[in-house]
């Protein structure tokens, strides 16, 4: 009869064996928390409270914790860095699963979610899920460090860190025992950061997380098609070329000693004051308003020139634009299913229709569709499809 008992309990504990079982142990300080419920809703994103009784399938009675947590990760560079997100959790009903939500684009550095405590990417918790979602560098808690803004090897970094902090917390806080499996969801800057950090699960982490799902919408995954699409129409409403710029000549050239020539890549006013305009201090809005939305007006007139016509200094960066680029260099294992505007002003459709191609030649199970409107207008029907999806 003990042999039985003893049996049964290394067969449950067996069964039981999560996720932060096989990870080792992450620190992270809570840095705030509150106790919420489906009252909290318009807090979310107005867009969204806009919608509200439309979504008749959210969980009226559930009571959830959303807490603000720290962790410790490192930047590009390898440097230690404490980072900070966001842990939604059921409290009065068993959790669904975990959803890996990654945050959209900002240009500050007061934008991150655990700024705001309720960001949009988190409503799924009205759903029964838990989410996590990173405030990635340069936000949140390490809002005094240079943003690595489409940097696809530190974004999935940065979101395997907070899952590993998540995982501790949400074990110590509720003895939830953290489950391998995770559904990945990002749209605009979010959209380009679940691919990279479905990239970095699959390269190397498999065997502690299985990626199931990743609904992805509106995101730069294809970085050289981007810059061609940009420098063919010569509009740019959202200023993601000069930030991207910026970040790679922090973090490819100017820590490690090697010179990027500014004065080769931007013109007017922004050459004069780039880094102060993209520090974090100021708003995409406030930015576009000092540049304006004309390519012609601020960047080198190499810029527009083929890829190979264009100066060193344009070539210099060639290279890291293909590196952050997630349509190249893995072989995704779990279906990805991206959604994108037609006429969208800030991610051009054709980085999603690149990231199909590319990834389908390599056997990659992904689909996309695509919807009238532009950007933001969009942004509505990847959150409601989505939303449906988990019914």
């Amino acid at each position: 009869m003990r042999q039985t008992f003893y049996f049964l309990l290394l067969s449950f504990s067996l069964a039981c064996c999560t996720q932060m079982d096989q990870m080792e142990r992450s620190d992270y300080s809570v840095i705030k928390y509150e106790i919420a419920g489906y009252a909290e809703f318009d807090r979310f994103h107005p867009l969204l409270a806009d919608y509200k009784d439309l979504f008749v399938f959210f969980d009226k009675e559930l009571i959830f914790k959303v807490a603000a947590i720290s962790y410790p990760t490192v930047d590009p560079s390898g440097a230690p860095v404490e980072a900070s997100g966001l842990v939604f959790h059921p409290i009065n009903k068993k959790s669904r699963g975990v959803i890996d939500f990654l945050p959209s684009a900002h240009m500050d550095s007061e934008g991150g979610g655990t700024d705001e405590m309720y960001a949009e990417e988190a409503v799924l918790i009205l759903m029964g899920y838990t989410v996590i979602m990173p405030d990635l560098i340069g936000s949140g808690i390490s809002k005094e460090k240079y943003m690595p803004f489409l940097m696809a090897e530190n974004t999935g970094r940065v979101a395997y860190d907070m899952r590993r902090a998540a995982a501790q917390y949400l074990w110590d806080e509720f003895r939830y025992p953290f489950p391998s499996e995770t559904i990945i969801m990002g749209y605009s800057l979010g959209g380009s950061a679940a691919l990279a950090t479905q990239k970095y699960y699959e390269t190397y982490h498999s065997n502690t997380v299985k990626v199931t799902k990743v609904f992805a919408g509106g995101g730069v995954y294809d970085l050289p098609t981007a810059f061609d699409v940009f420098a063919q129409t010569g509009i740019a409403t959202y200023p993601a070329i000069p930030k991207t710029i910026l970040a790679f000549k922090h973090y490819y050239f100017d820590l490690i000693g090697r010179e990027l020539d500014l004065g080769q890549i931007f013109i007017g006013d922004l050459l004069t004051n780039c880094e102060e305009w993209f520090s974090g201090a100021y708003r995409s809005g406030e930015i576009r308003r000092m540049i304006g939305t004309d390519l012609h007006a601020y960047m080198h007139p190499d810029f527009f020139k083929p890829s190979d016509q264009q100066n060193d200094e344009f070539k210099k960066l060639q290279p890291f634009l293909k590196e952050n680029s997630v349509t190249q260099g893995w072989i995704p294992k779990a279906p990805i299913y991206l959604t994108h505007a037609r006429e969208d002003n800030l991610a051009p459709v054709e980085c999603a229709e690149a990231a199909v191609k590319k990834l389908r030649e390599v056997g990659a199970n992904i689909s996309l569709r695509t919807y009238p409107g532009d950007h933001m207008s969009v942004a509505i029907f990847f959150f409601i499809r989505n939303i449906l999806r988990f019914l």
